[in-house]
């Protein structure tokens, strides 16, 4: 294994095509000063020390007694849920379950880290004294509980995320499930646990010997009792499930905050994993959605695009055209616009998740362009992201961070560096983290393919082979060896995903041969089905990503 310095040292990072700003200190908030009657406050200080004693003045009149802050009235959780007996992996959603958000301007962005390892380490104190196994730790599943736990703050609501278990950052659990939540009006975590260990349905949780990885999620507030009654200072979410066999990546202990902080300047140096590829550690900085987003209501039929299944093709004269999805094939094409023979990739996607489609468009100046979808038809007046350096960048657009409906753009550079763009709407693409480094050349699609839920990167070689790089939903990659999930590659044109052309939920990728044939192979269950020609005639057409 190569020392990071020395890894650095073979993949230096490329200048970005953007200058990548600094990101702004974040401001420390004050902590909360109420203690909950959900959790019992720990011990009273017995006040060891020596204490000064200031007489007062003489004839002083006497003052008045202070006044006692308000006590807040006792407050209970809901009951813990349970997954059910028998877990059926079958019943796993393809993409993760939604989280409502309210007023997120009332969450406190510290980091929380102390009180996540306290929570880990108070349930696993408490399962010792109980003879039972320690339970470990996934970043998979702690994103699934961070998120929750942000949700129910945010909306000053205490309850249950319906079927967590089926969302794939559970990962199918096979041996049980469970919830528990509390609230605080202080930060001391560890009394979460103790306010658990008194009600039985949550106790039964903690000492489940079944139930063996779990994720925590703390969320800080600026709540006040009795200011804002509803909105406590701590609400702590722990998941827990069981498998009989741990998935990869489980940790032994957190290592460090779910919340979201300042990304690193510099990125954090890599280290090489199985696959041949260094691996860079997650930053779920760059992951952290600036909203949510829900798709228009408005009338789409006029869109220039309407689906994801629709072709966007560049002919040989630089024409844009597209070709609307029928029944499993394609219609007679549209001409969306002409100038595009400089264009090195035209990508299709919801930049803005409004709902229609837009066009993200890389040129040989290197220059990045957005084009919004208009409802009317058409786009309107192309918007630059990035004003330099993008022609030597490979990019790829997908949903990559799966707690951000926004798509996002990995991008990789000449020296073999992988870069993940957050999507910052229209502003300039100035921000980044580095992914991995080593990686091989080639162009690269964003796609489930492994059917897990979270989207990965399929990158082909210069060889024709593709290598998949498998995601958990967050910033990084999996650290494992890079599967060859096919061959001979090298003589096809560009790869595009395509959604829904078999149906709702399923995915695919098209590609011309050099016989013109359009040629489209479904992907399920990890693997491509039997290929199909659905269209001739291709020749000299690149197929836009």
């Amino acid at each position: 294994m190569l020392a990071a310095a020395a890894l650095a040292a073979a993949a230096p990072a490329a200048s970005p095509p953007s200058s990548v700003a600094t990101a702004p200190a974040v401001a420390a908030q004050p902590a909360a000063a109420h203690d909950a009657a959900a959790s019992p406050p720990g011990a009273a200080d017995a006040g060891g020390g020596s204490r000064a004693v200031q007489l007062a003045a003489a004839e002083q009149a006497p003052q008045a007694a202070p006044q006692t802050a308000p006590t807040p009235p006792p407050v209970k959780s809901v009951d813990a849920a349970r997954g059910p007996a028998a877990m059926d992996a079958g019943v796993t959603a393809v993409s993760p379950l939604s989280a409502p958000m309210g007023d997120t301007s009332n969450l406190v962005r510290d980091d929380n880290s102390a009180q996540v390892r306290a929570v880990f380490d108070a349930i696993n104190a408490y399962r010792a004294q109980k003879g039972l196994n320690p339970v470990k730790y996934h970043l998979s599943v702690q994103d699934l509980a961070q998120e929750w736990s942000d949700s129910i703050a945010s909306r000053e609501v205490i309850e249950h995320r319906a079927s967590f278990w089926t969302d794939p950052r559970a990962m199918n659990p096979n041996n049980g499930a469970g919830e528990v939540i509390a609230v605080r009006w202080d930060r001391d975590a560890a009394q979460l646990v103790e306010w658990w260990k008194t009600s039985p349905s949550h106790n039964a949780i903690l000492t489940d010997p079944r139930l063996n990885v779990i994720g925590i999620g703390i969320t800080f507030t600026n709540g006040t009792y009795p200011a804002t009654p509803n909105r406590y200072a701590m609400w702590g979410v722990v998941d827990f499930f069981g498998y009989t066999s741990f998935p990869s990546g489980t940790l032994n202990a957190p290592n460090g905050s779910s919340t979201p902080a300042p990304a690193p300047s510099p990125s954090p140096s890599p280290t090489l994993s199985a696959g041949g590829v260094a691996v860079a550690q997650a930053d779920k900085a760059l992951c952290t959605p600036p909203a949510r987003f829900m798709p228009t209501a408005q009338d789409m039929s006029k869109a220039a695009l309407t689906s994801t299944e629709d072709l966007v093709a560049v002919t040989s004269d630089g024409t844009l055209r597209a070709y609307p999805a029928r029944s499993g094939g394609y219609g007679a094409p549209t001409d969306l616009g002409t100038g595009y023979a400089n264009a090195i990739t035209v990508n299709v996607t919801d930049w803005d998740r409004d709902g229609l489609l837009d066009l993200l468009v890389q040129w040989k100046d290197g220059r990045l362009t957005l084009l919004r979808g208009l409802a009317g038809g058409g786009f309107a007046a192309p918007v630059t992201l990035g004003s330099s350096g993008w022609e030597t960048m490979t990019i790829s657009l997908g949903e990559w961070c799966a707690d951000n409906r926004l798509p996002q753009i990995l991008a990789a550079d000449g020296a073999g560096n992988l870069w993940l763009y957050p999507n910052r709407g229209l502003g300039d693409l100035v921000d980044r983290g580095r992914l991995a480094t080593s990686m091989p050349a080639g162009q690269g699609n964003v796609v489930d393919f492994s059917g897990d839920g979270f989207e990965d990167l399929v990158v082909r070689r210069s060889d024709g082979a593709l290598l998949l790089h498998r995601s958990l939903g967050q910033q990084g990659l999996v650290d494992e060896a890079r599967a060859t999930i096919g061959t001979g590659w090298s003589s096809m044109g560009p790869i595009r995903v395509l959604r829904g052309l078999d149906g709702l939920n399923t995915v695919g990728v098209a590609s011309v041969r050099p016989d013109g044939a359009l040629v489209y192979w479904p992907v399920a269950g990890g693997a491509f089905g039997a290929s199909r020609v659905i269209g001739g005639g291709w020749a000299g057409i690149r197929l836009a990503q």
